[in-house]
């Protein structure tokens, strides 16, 4: 334990979607931008990482832990993560909606790898309590009662306390903190206070949209009602929120109507690009947050560094429909299924379909311009549509959206973007299409800095 007054060093992980499954794929599947085949070893590594780190004992695991809630999974993760401790750190776990499953064969499996051969080898979630009793919740200090004590309050160090709050006791598909669970978190920001103790908190599901662009793609998975929720907790006292789901490394601020300050603080997966977890630092009140990556993943690579290889992993998916759109048109039906399209629509419409495909592959920005009558810089003409496209996605995740308004990128996409906004208004007979030009560039470019952030709690 650490005086109040020294500086107390924590590691958080999140969504290390252990994937364990006899026999294991001989490939690893292309529709996940996560590294499900090798999850075992890159965990290996960061774990190795962490017990090798000197002054920092405490380690924050913020759900999807495993990959699909497999008990063959949960038995392969608990056994490492009690090596932790038995070297003498901690590991303090909330879990997520990964952490269970199905447990009717008719039921959607959600790994989109062939089905479990006994579906029912699937963990039920009130059995997640006494599985991970072990990992926070049996030394707590306080516990949420209602849930099993699957939300609690741990005891970091002399003068800091951690809110460890689970957040999917409704579904798997809307996960919130309804009014008795808010009720209670309120109670402990309150008597934290009270004792002159620094909190924060740590759950899975953002509180903060990561990006303006996330409600509209999936309306889900953020924290339920957090446009009410979050400001309330922030008008409580709390001040940074450590979460996860999304797989994008982001820090999201917002400043409620009372003027109070509050931070998300979402990482990406472990098991995925950009490879990368967060070190928080502890003084006082005062909490410093940065990022370090994975320096090995733990086999082999073919001779990529870690961050290049999960980038090429991470765009697999989405160049393999650009590409197949132009060349390929069974494969892209197959890959349609990822998005919810039917495959015989994609063959229906094979000819339209590989035209625009064609000009998407070899199309530049310039050219694109030229099609909406449209002046960019110069310096952006020539930059390859496609690429820039896989770019861009792959920056929303590794928290890197550079193309700011006075770069040559970015001037060009926000003028493209006026005038396709433009263009629909005259189309729709005066109907209002606004916003088109600020969302493409709030997801091009992030002002607030998402992998560095120093706040007072």
């Amino acid at each position: 334990m650490r005086d109040h007054n020294n500086v107390l060093k924590l590691w958080h992980f999140t969504d290390l979607h252990l994937f364990a499954r006899e026999p294991m794929p001989a490939e690893e599947p292309y529709y996940d931008q996560i590294t499900m085949r090798f999850s075992c070893e890159i965990i290996d590594q960061g774990l190795a990482m962490f017990l090798a780190e000197p002054n920092c004992d405490i380690l924050l695991l913020s759900g999807d832990i495993t990959c699909n809630g497999h008990a063959q999974e949960h038995k392969a993760l608990i056994p490492r993560l009690r090596r932790v401790q038995q070297a003498g750190k901690r590991v303090l776990v909330v879990t997520g909606t990964h952490e269970y499953g199905q447990t009717k064969a008719q039921e959607h499996n959600g790994t989109g790898l062939p089905p479990l051969e006994h579906p029912e080898g699937k963990v039920f979630r009130h059995e997640l309590a006494g599985l991970y009793e072990e990992f926070g919740p049996r030394d707590a200090i306080a516990r949420y009662e209602p849930d099993n004590g699957m939300s609690y309050v741990a005891q970091l160090a002399p003068g800091y306390r951690l809110l460890c709050l689970n957040c999917d006791r409704a579904s798997r598909t809307f996960c919130d903190f309804d009014e008795d669970h808010m009720q209670w978190i309120f109670a402990q920001l309150t008597e934290a206070k009270q004792a002159g103790e620094t909190v924060f908190g740590m759950t899975h599901h953002p509180t903060l949209p990561p990006t303006p662009i996330y409600p509209i793609l999936t309306q889900f998975d953020t924290q339920g009602g957090w446009e009410t929720c979050t400001p309330r907790l922030a008008d409580a006292g709390l001040r940074a929120m450590l979460t996860g789901h999304t797989h994008m490394m982001n820090i999201e601020p917002l400043i409620t109507a009372a003027g109070n300050r509050y931070w998300d603080i979402n990482t990406s997966a472990l098991v995925g690009y950009p490879g990368a977890f967060r070190v928080i630092e502890l003084e006082g009140r005062r909490m410093k947050v940065s990022v370090r990556h994975m320096d090995d993943l733990g086999f082999d690579t073919g001779g990529l560094g870690a961050k290049e290889y999960l980038a090429r992993h991470f765009d697999y998916l989405l160049r393999g429909v650009v590409e197949s759109a132009a060349n390929d048109i069974e494969s892209l039906a197959n890959y349609s299924g990822e998005f919810g399209v039917n495959g015989k629509y994609i063959r229906q419409y094979r000819l339209p379909i590989t035209l625009v495909g064609k000009y998407i592959n070899r199309a530049t920005l310039g050219s694109v311009a030229r099609l909406l009558l449209c002046r960019i810089p110069k310096e952006a003409k020539k930059v390859s549509a496609k690429e820039l496209f896989l770019e861009c996605v792959r920056n929303i995740y590794g928290g890197e959206e550079h193309y700011a308004p006075d770069t040559p990128v970015g001037e060009a996409l926000l003028a493209m973007a006026g005038r396709v906004e433009w263009l629909l208004r005259r189309k729709l007979r005066g109907t209002p299409v606004e916003g088109l030009r600020e969302l493409l560039g709030s997801v091009v470019y992030d002002p607030t800095p998402d992998y560095d952030l120093e706040i007072e709690l």
